[in-house]
């Protein structure tokens, strides 16, 4: 989760995926987080909002997995690439530049 809930309960998210060399390499990260074991990077193409009911059902449905915060460095370093990134969707930029900035 790039961000909290907002007062509709959405949220913005973005995918960590492995490393290819036709993804997005805005972000780069490499072995070190408790969960990454290989280079990876964030897919921003995804970036997109969810409901908090939605991250429910996709957790007990196993598409997804909760798992322990990352760093505030690194979700810093994460939302500044989404602002940067050419493949990230402008409205998603948008959305999260109205509410960090």
């Amino acid at each position: 989760m790039l961000t909290d809930p907002d007062l509709e309960k959405n949220f913005l998210a973005v995918n960590l995926t492995s490393f290819e060399l036709f993804k997005d390499d805005t972000v780069v990260l490499t072995a070190g987080h408790p969960f990454i074991s290989k280079k990876s990077v964030i897919q921003y193409s995804d970036a997109r909002l969810f409901k908090t009911t939605d991250l429910d059902w996709m957790i007990d449905a196993a598409y997804a997995q909760a798992r322990e915060a990352c760093s505030p460095e690194l979700l810093k370093r994460i939302r500044e690439g989404l602002i940067i990134s050419d493949h990230a969707p402008q409205e998603m930029q948008e959305y999260l530049q109205r509410r960090i900035l």
